[in-house]
């Protein structure tokens, strides 16, 4: 898998839908100019954070519930720990509120006045600061052109693999501005536009939704560019070496995870004591 989704990352680059080759860059940019959100739903993300803070003490850092009442006070005390904005809401990661999932996920990055906006997952892991970033109006990332799991060839545009997703403030305004986060779009047209390979069918017909999916769609959509970003390694599965710290950010790292979960299992009985 991991071998299928660099191959994919080789294919765009030779298509030239490369950041490396842009000249305009915001280099070493401040912790002021980044704002981070980490989706929730039964989810264990201490180590995310303890990384995330690590290399970006004082930057913006959203934790986003989705629907995880249950857990809300464990969320709240780790937003009190590392400093991270908290916000729970309804359960949305649905095929038929899809594109409120995604605009509800853009809306926080508005809340402040950053640059760029960055949507990771629990298991992503922050390696180092970023030596620079686009100075281009742009979402980028990893680049996916052949899907990791049935691996299907994907329509345009390509995918932007969800373990960690940047964009610029332009584009989320652009976007939310464009009405392409419809039900219209995004449910009824939604083969038409976002469900554009067999794992998106997959998922779909079981009345789920994949939001990085349905993200590189609408900023294309928008009229935007979905571009690779070399300081970035994400994957589906298994995570790319990193010892010469070539990747500012990788995913999947599921030990962490695992880290998280056996942290809050600690508190939880010592709490019981």
């Amino acid at each position: 898998m991991e071998a299928r989704a660099v191959e994919s990352a080789d294919i765009a680059s030779r298509q030239g839908n490369i950041l490396g080759i842009v000249s305009n860059r915001i280099v070493e940019p401040a912790d002021r100019d980044i704002a981070w959100c980490i989706q929730l739903y039964q989810s264990h993300p201490a180590a995310c954070l303890q990384h995330l803070r690590t290399h970006y003490p004082d930057s913006r850092v959203v934790l986003l519930v989705d629907g995880d009442h249950g857990n809300l006070a464990r969320y709240a005390e780790l937003a009190d720990e590392f400093r991270a904005e908290l916000e729970g809401g309804e359960h949305l990661m649905a095929f038929s509120t899809s594109h409120l999932y995604v605009e509800r996920l853009l809306r926080q990055a508005l809340r402040g006045n950053e640059r760029f906006f960055f949507r990771i997952d629990p298991d992503t892991r922050i390696w180092r600061r970023f030596h620079w970033l686009p100075d281009l109006a742009c979402a980028f990332g990893t680049l996916e052109t052949v899907s990791e799991a049935l691996k299907d060839r994907i329509r345009h545009p390509p995918n932007i693999q969800g373990g960690c997703i940047g964009l610029t403030r332009e584009v989320v305004e652009r976007v939310l501005e464009s009405g392409v986060l419809s039900h219209q779009r995004c449910v009824v047209e939604a083969r038409a536009g976002w469900v554009r390979c067999a794992d998106c069918e997959h998922v779909a017909g079981r009345g789920s939704m994949l939001d990085d999916y349905v993200l590189s769609w609408a900023v294309d959509a928008a009229g935007f560019p979905v571009v690779q970003h070399p300081e970035i390694g994400s994957y589906w599965r298994r995570a790319v070496p990193n010892d010469a710290l070539k990747f500012a950010v990788t995913h999947p790292h599921k030990e962490m995870e695992a880290q998280g979960r056996s942290r809050d299992a600690s508190r939880d009985a010592a709490v019981a004591e």
